[in-house]
């Protein structure tokens, strides 16, 4: 099962250079959400399912400048698109299973980009041991997952889903907390593609308790403001400007000649 599954994930690789050439709107709203849910002063950081890197590089770049970043990864392809598209200082691309092979050091956030939902459920309670060991006493996991009725649409239009793709509720969820002794602190559905079709949400440690609000905890998701209306603005026309000044067909070039430099 695990070999069809990693050779699943090579092949569904090539999707990835699509998306960093035309962009995708479920992968923005996964940045924006790491964005607003990341500590800044996160020291250490683990991504499980890294895929091309995107996640991890942002992470490293523009959210927690200071952390170290260890980006897993069961396919070989995803590895490679990832060094070559997202390479960083501070992050490790690393081929492994975490459901089934140990990893080291603690993390203040685990970050699971749109994996969850295929994580078998028989695997689950190794995965939460592992989530056990690998956070920090008040550490806290991410997750963006399909909605539950975004998988049933899948499924009655009989194509869209991947090798591995279960529906994910609240309640699993509520189960991931229990096991790692935390909390479900932030629960959010979001419209996409189409309306209610992905949820945001994050599980804490140590978040029961009541005490002095710390830096940790200024963070947009928890009420704290969002930049101004000007800078929201100022921001959307960089990022046109952006757009207009590299043209999706240069960016191909760009990322297919990366890829060919990088693929010895």
């Amino acid at each position: 099962m695990a070999e069809s599954v990693e050779s699943f994930y090579d092949e569904f690789s090539r999707r990835f250079v699509d998306d960093v050439v035309e962009g995708n709107e479920r992968v923005t709203q996964q940045l924006d959400f790491f964005s607003r849910a990341v500590p800044p002063g996160a020291e250490s950081i683990l991504v499980i399912g890294s895929g091309s890197g995107q996640g991890a590089h942002h992470l490293a770049a523009r959210v927690a400048k200071r952390a170290r970043v260890l980006a897993l990864d069961i396919s070989a392809e995803n590895l490679r698109l990832a060094r070559a598209l997202f390479a960083h200082p501070r992050v490790e691309y690393r081929k492994a299973d975490v459901t089934r092979e140990r990893v080291e050091g603690r993390f203040d956030v685990i970050a699971l980009p749109d994996v969850y939902e295929h994580i078998p459920p028989e695997a689950r309670e190794a995965l939460h041991a592992r989530f056990n060991e690998l956070l920090t006493d008040d550490g806290r996991i991410l997750f963006t997952i399909p909605s539950p009725g975004k998988q049933e649409s899948l499924r009655e239009a009989g194509h869209g889903l991947q090798v591995v793709d279960e529906t994910i509720t609240l309640a699993d969820l509520e189960r991931v907390a229990r096991d790692v002794g935390g909390e479900l602190t932030y629960f959010n559905v979001v419209s996409i593609w189409e309306a209610n079709d992905y949820a945001h949400a994050v599980v804490e440690r140590r978040a029961s308790r009541v005490r002095p609000i710390a830096d940790s905890d200024r963070l947009p998701l928890k009420g704290w403001p969002r930049p101004t209306l000007v800078g929201r603005g100022l921001g959307a026309l960089r990022h046109r400007l952006r757009l207009a000044d590299l043209s999706k067909s240069l960016r191909r070039r760009r990322v297919m000649k990366r890829l060919g430099t990088n693929s010895a």
